[in-house]
């Protein structure tokens, strides 16, 4: 007999004696009893790490081999033999014999097999595999049953992926979706398109009627709303959006794009809007806002609607025009043609993109997950994009120098000139640019950044130091147009009470005094407002009371008196609540405005109302721009028999929040 082999388990213990060992990772001591059994199990439990080191070591233990015979770990004399093969190829498992009257009297037992395995995990043998109960393999298979737990689980998540990720229903028919489906969940029971069809407008209802009960709640709303042409199939949708504010957070809701099928006239485009607002169980009061661009159907109709105090132009939008408004420069536009015609010519070779592309892999593979430069075409209806493709092309202008000289039919590059006017109109274009995107969100407040974005960008142009001569035209025009779009934003009332009501700014970035003071008026007003309508009305038994008192000539004289004396003291602590915020010092410009009113809200208990109201508007119908981004997603060639009616369906559940799809 050999050299009796050594578990691998003792190189992390310590022999005591003979029936105790020391952990070397712990230094705790454990009970050996002659075998590995307690050392192997305070590895595997307590230092998994060192369990997993010395696994890989373990050998595979055939429980079913009709041929070799299992040995001994403790590598005793004999050989245990749990299995005797048969003539005929069976096996059949060898009893272990019964104790004898040595055993009883307190010898040592002989172990079987099973012990034998299950003391001694070293080497040679790893732990069985329990097989699963017949209990729990009937519930595995009724859990995909039409109604079992798991296929409604996945039902939904089907359901929820179509909606996210703006999938056909036609994705339950694909070969690949299929297989992957029968790999993961082979008894699951893949739905038909009609069915997909039935469960969306089933989710739908579901999750509609719980966000109308949200929004019947719902005190301060805002709506932008905007109209998208579908040049597939040739129809028009008016979008609506809804955004509101529960204690520090914003929201959004899409409530839908509705197919107009007449004119898009004021009247119209009303009638849409009120039915949209009754159906959503939106009260007509609690709109505070609708943000919508300068077109005049749709101002007219948001005038008609809900009055026109309540439109706000959206200022992304203003900012595009004041844009648009540099382009009348000749020798600008002249410029901007020129990059646009070469950007173009780039496009439609594919030399000359392959070329581009080469040139540039070098920059790009030393910059380690840098993405693969391109230039950037110019789009009339995308914001900024005409500044994105010149800073492109001024990043690229070296190598685009260098491929066009080697394509004599390629348009000319620019001169040198011309490229010192593009950087210099760069620096004029990049406050615009950095405002639009500062303004574009719509999970913070928005509202009360237009006043001090105006402010900030024309100084930033204005202090600009420019010396071409076609630049400084163009920065004439910029500060032209941002005066005539937006020199009397400080009147616009919803916004500059939000701009003072914002710990951030209050009344910093007012240029008018005049405006700002008539907000802080307007604010004062409000309050009034709502100190009034929150005053209990006298009862019935007081003024019983007053008329069985003696008639008095001057009675109506005490009641100014008292009216006047409530006046005043309303007065003194309304102003005193609006002085005291206002003398405050001012937040830091990363913080969010509702949560610090969230601090304010015992001290200036009037104002905070007010202030949720305003901060909680929308700067832009971006929101509105977004929807009908998601709508072409939707709406493609492959889904061109789509209808109205769905299509709304789909970009409303697209916009829920997960934690609504398990209801």
């Amino acid at each position: 007999m050999g050299p009796k082999k050594k578990s691998s388990v003792w190189q992390f213990f310590n022999k005591i004696d003979d029936k105790k060992t020391k952990c070397k990772l712990c230094q705790k001591e454990i009970k050996s009893a002659g075998n590995t059994t307690n050392l192997i199990g305070h590895i595997r439990n307590v230092h998994k790490a060192a369990y997993l080191e010395i696994q890989p070591k373990q050998t595979t233990f055939n429980a079913v081999t009709t041929t070799d015979e299992i040995s001994n770990p403790l590598d005793l004399d004999t050989k245990v033999t749990p299995y005797n093969k048969m003539d005929d190829g069976v096996l059949q498992f060898q009893p272990v014999p019964s104790c004898s009257g040595s055993q009883r009297s307190g010898a040592p037992l002989p172990k079987t097999v099973n012990e034998t395995i299950d003391s001694d995990l070293d080497e040679n043998v790893t732990p069985l595999k329990r097989q699963r109960t017949i209990q729990a393999a009937f519930k595995d298979i009724s859990s995909y049953s039409e109604s079992g737990a798991k296929t409604r689980k996945l039902n939904n998540c089907l359901l929820f992926m179509i909606c996210k990720d703006h999938q056909p229903f036609s994705i339950v028919e694909n070969e690949g979706f299929k297989t992957l489906m029968k790999t993961v969940a082979p008894q699951y029971k893949l739905p038909s398109r009609t069915t997909l069809r039935r469960w969306l407008d089933d989710k739908y209802e579901v999750i509609s009627e719980t966000i109308k009960k949200m929004l019947s709640s719902i005190e301060d709303i805002t709506l932008t709303t905007d109209i998208w042409s579908d040049t597939l199939n040739m129809k028009s949708f008016l979008g609506i959006t809804a955004h509101f504010g529960i204690d520090i957070e914003l929201y959004s809701v899409t409530l839908g794009v509705y197919e107009l099928d007449e004119r898009h006239t004021s009247d119209y485009l009303s009638e849409i809007l009120l039915k949209v607002c009754q159906d959503w169980k939106i009260d007509q009061e609690n709109v505070t806002a609708v943000v919508t661009d300068n077109a005049a159907n749709i101002v007219k109709a948001i005038e008609l609607a809900f009055g026109r105090r309540k439109h706000i132009p959206c200022f992304a939008h203003t900012l595009n025009l004041v844009a648009e408004g540099t382009m009348i420069c000749i020798e600008w536009r002249n410029i901007v043609s020129k990059v646009k015609s070469i950007v173009t010519w780039f496009k439609q070779s594919c030399i000359a993109s392959d070329e581009l592309r080469k040139a540039t892999a070098a920059a790009t593979e030393s910059s380690a997950g840098a993405a693969e430069v391109k230039l950037i075409q110019s789009v009339d209806t995308r914001w900024n994009s005409t500044y994105y493709m010149l800073q492109r092309f001024l990043e690229l202008r070296s190598v685009i120098n260098d491929i066009l000289f080697r394509h004599p039919r390629a348009p000319a590059m620019l001169s040198a000139s011309e490229i010192s006017t593009v950087s210099s109109v760069i620096m004029v274009l990049r406050p615009l640019e950095a405002a639009t995107k500062e303004i574009s969100g719509d999970k913070y407040c928005t509202s009360s950044k237009i006043i001090p974005l105006v402010r900030c960008m024309l100084s930033k142009i204005t202090s600009a130091v420019i010396e071409d001569p076609v630049a400084k035209e163009v920065q004439k025009l910029a500060i032209n147009e941002i005066n005539k779009r937006m020199g009397s934003i400080e009147h616009v009332n919803a916004l500059a009470i939000a701009s003072i009501l914002d710990p951030r700014f209050k009344r910093m970035h007012f240029n008018d005094p005049i405006a700002c003071s008539n907000a802080v008026t307007k604010i004062k007003d409000l309050m009034k407002k709502n100190l009034h309508s929150n005053e209990e009305p006298e009862s019935d038994s007081d003024k019983s009371d007053k008329n069985e008192e003696a008639f008095s000539l001057w009675t109506d004289h005490h009641k100014l008196v008292h009216r006047n004396w409530k006046i005043n003291k309303s007065e003194d602590v309304l102003s005193d609540e609006l002085s005291v915020y206002l003398r405050t010092p001012v937040g830091r410009l990363k913080e969010n405005p509702l949560e610090i009113w969230r601090d304010y809200k015992i001290q200036f208990p009037k104002l905070y109302k007010i202030a949720f109201k305003y901060l909680t508007i929308v700067g832009t119908s971006v929101p509105s721009e977004r929807l009908f981004s998601q709508a072409g997603l939707v709406m493609t060639e492959q889904r061109n028999r789509l209808k109205g009616k769905r299509l709304s369906k789909l970009l409303f559940l697209h916009s829920i929040d997960k934690k609504y799809w398990n209801m």
